[in-house]
């Protein structure tokens, strides 16, 4: 997981050069620009070790089903008893 993914997933900002996001209360610098890419902190590399194993396990587990998933589909009634209201 790279800076910027990272950053999305904590829900980060770019402020100045560097990445940060508010983790557990505390802000957190994810990353620094150097050069023409960013690298991540000593905190932000162990942070996308934690999220890269959480998104690995997210994308194994099965999706869950949308209610137009399981919706019943409509039965088609040959004759009704009720007589229309005029």
């Amino acid at each position: 997981m790279n800076a910027l993914e990272l950053m999305d997933r904590l829900n980060g900002q770019v402020l100045g050069h560097k990445i940060r996001a508010v983790v557990d209360g505390s802000i957190v610098v994810l990353a620094r620009m150097e050069g023409d890419g960013w690298t991540l902190t000593e905190q932000g590399q162990e942070l996308a070790n934690l999220h890269s194993n959480q998104a690995a396990t997210e994308a194994k587990a099965p999706r869950a089903r949308k209610a137009k998933d399981t919706a019943a589909e409509p039965v088609a009634v040959e004759s009704a008893d009720v007589e229309p209201e005029l």
